[in-house]
């Protein structure tokens, strides 16, 4: 506990500490980024969600002493740390010095941290109300946890470790800024709340991905009935959202199952579909039958 109040609010954070902070923040996660065998892992999935950032700026704002001091530093953070990132996969994307056109958005977003650190540096005064500015990043991190729940049940071990670090941070940051035992807890269960309904929104009978069905064989005038012969690997919806026979593939778990499309005049499209690694899925027409 006492190494969780140290970090959260018991750093003397000069400026000099601050910028050897954030060059360090920056240049780590160019390195992994760069590292190919990395990819698409907890290692790297900091160079496309939050929790780390909002780790880092959570530190920065509790061992600030005032709010103009939190925002000032935690802008100046990202400012730092965000184009450093893609200066150190220069040498090493294909795209080289193109990949800073990937940058603009974050700079967007480094703008807005310097309000949201000034409205954050409340959340050290531990009241109710600063769990209510607390609220959007356990709601962040719980999104963030299950969406890559989502991807580590469907080819695990990745992304386990980012899955556990969101989850732990929920309640590591409860606890940190909370000394009323009531307020504790309170932010303990919303916390436990908000993973549980993330879960259910994100995963629980969920699909992986899907694709809209389609192909020179499917007649866009003619209804069409479908059968999957494994419905825990893809399923065949109908929406008449979706174009242009309003029917769509969703893809559960990896693997192959035939799908078979019968037509009102009897003609039975009989197709392959597949989920493969990397979230590769699709479907292969294989014969018609009937007319």
């Amino acid at each position: 506990m006492k190494y969780i109040k140290k970090l959260f609010g018991g750093i003397d954070l000069t400026w000099k500490k601050l910028l050897i902070f954030s060059v360090t923040a920056g240049i780590i996660p160019g390195i992994l980024l760069s590292i190919p065998a990395l990819k698409d892992t907890s290692f790297t999935d900091n160079g496309s969600s939050y929790e780390w950032w909002v780790f880092f700026a959570i530190i920065i704002i509790s061992n600030c002493k005032k709010p103009l001091e939190a925002a000032c530093k935690t802008f100046v953070f990202f400012l730092i740390t965000q184009p450093l990132i893609y200066l150190v996969q220069v040498p090493f994307c294909w795209l080289h010095w193109g990949i800073f056109s990937y940058y603009p958005p974050w700079f967007f977003q480094t703008l807005l941290t310097f309000p949201g650190a000034f409205l954050g540096w409340y959340v050290k005064k531990g009241k109710w109300y600063s769990l209510l500015i607390l609220l959007p990043m356990l709601w962040l991190l719980s999104e963030t946890a299950m969406a890559y729940l989502h991807g580590l049940l469907y080819m695990p071990p990745r992304h386990l470790l980012t899955t556990i670090f969101c989850a732990v941070q929920i309640f590591v940051l409860v606890i940190a800024f909370f000394e009323d035992k009531k307020l504790c807890i309170a932010g303990c269960i919303l916390g436990a709340g908000l993973l549980t309904f993330c879960f259910f929104m994100n995963i629980y009978h969920q699909p992986m991905g899907s694709i809209n069905v389609y192909g020179e064989e499917i007649d866009p005038d003619m209804h069409y009935t479908a059968e999957s012969s494994d419905e825990s690997i893809v399923r065949i919806t109908e929406d008449e959202l979706v174009q242009p026979n309003g029917m769509q593939a969703e893809f559960y778990h990896k693997g192959s199952a035939e799908v078979t499309f019968t037509a009102d005049d009897g003609t039975v499209l009989v197709y392959k579909a597949w989920l493969g690694d990397d979230y590769d899925m699709g479907l292969e027409f294989v014969e018609k039958r009937g007319k």
